[in-house]
């Protein structure tokens, strides 16, 4: 009886060592690897940008996925989209994201282009915003202490 109070003992011990070590590993994860979908809209004097950007972090590395439309003013819209492979990382505290890749559609220059940051149509151009979760389901990234996007989790 006494060698199997000892490995029962031995056992729960073993196991209030692990539990912590596993839920550690398990939020580290998950702040990660996880989606997140943002609805914005730009709006200048000029034009309306209306886009879905969808970001998918794993570990780090990533993509953005976005589609949407651009509206000049009295013009019709005209469809937009894009997708961006990206290196990410913490630092500090803020999120860094390199980007590697991009395929933004249509080709020609837009006006909007010139008040949006090269990270979303440039290669090799960064961005960093901090990454804070808003609730169990949502993100906030906020950029110079202001918050830019409200992401929830896909």
């Amino acid at each position: 009886m006494t060698t199997n109070k000892q490995a029962l003992r031995w056992s729960l011990i073993m196991l209030a060592i692990l539990f912590p070590l596993l839920y550690a590993g398990y939020i580290h994860y998950q702040r990660s690897n996880f989606s997140c979908e943002v609805h914005t809209t730009i709006v200048d004097d000029k034009y309306v940008v209306d886009a879905i950007m969808d970001y998918t972090f794993h570990g780090d590395s990533g993509t953005l996925e976005t589609s949407g439309e651009y509206i000049p003013l009295n013009a019709p819209p005209v469809a937009v989209s894009n997708k961006v492979l990206f290196n990410a990382w913490r630092e500090n505290g803020e999120v860094v994201l390199i980007s590697n890749e991009t395929n933004e559609l249509p080709k020609k220059d837009e006006a909007y282009r010139l008040t949006i940051p090269d990270f979303y149509h440039a290669r090799d151009r960064g961005l960093r915003f901090k990454l804070t979760s808003a609730n169990a389901s949502s993100y906030f990234f906020i950029y110079a202490n202001f918050p830019i996007f409200y992401c929830t989790k896909g």
